[in-house]
């Protein structure tokens, strides 16, 4: 769900250029994302916009996924550029504010509010236990609903494959 996917991929601009890089490996990694939605996380503006019968399936979609856990693996690319701009997380929102509440070789951790069309304000957390692994969680407020999502990485190797997220 797209919606999802923005909400773990939080990062529009630069975290802070003279900060301490995340000391994590560069290539591809496989990640793990358990997301966990309450409530309905789509803005009413954006509900009322839809037809009838699309909203009836969005709302029943949301119904169905509530309160129960969506795990998702997947591959993605980090560059040396990403890390280096603190976009390790990036965002499809141009209208996203971040606040780096901490940030050095093991540990990672912002605020994010994004303006309309879909407001939300997000809380995230990453801990590099090592070049090769890490953890990590994001709380997400939107709409009239919540989403948080528990992540783990594993670094696979130097070398992107075709596909792998950029």
């Amino acid at each position: 769900m797209k919606i999802l996917f923005v909400a773990m991929v939080l990062a529009a601009t630069p975290l802070v250029s003279h900060a301490e890089t995340l000391d994590i490996k560069t290539g591809a990694w496989e990640v793990t994302l358990k997301t966990l939605m309450e409530g309905m996380p789509i803005p009413k503006e954006a509900m009322a916009n839809m037809e009838p019968a699309q909203r009836a399936r969005m709302e029943e979609a949301m119904r169905a996924r509530s309160g129960k856990v969506n795990t998702r693996t997947h591959r993605s690319c980090t560059t040396q550029k990403d890390l280096d701009r603190g976009q390790l997380m990036r965002s499809e929102e141009p209208n996203c504010k971040r606040k780096v509440i901490t940030q050095n070789a093991r540990h990672l951790e912002f605020e994010e509010v994004c303006t309309g069309p879909e407001p939300s304000k997000s809380h995230f957390k990453l801990d590099a236990a090592s070049a090769e692994r890490y953890t990590g969680s994001i709380d997400m407020l939107r709409g009239d609903g919540k989403v948080h999502v528990d992540m783990s990485g594993r670094w696979l190797g130097a070398t992107c494959k075709e596909g792998d997220d950029d």
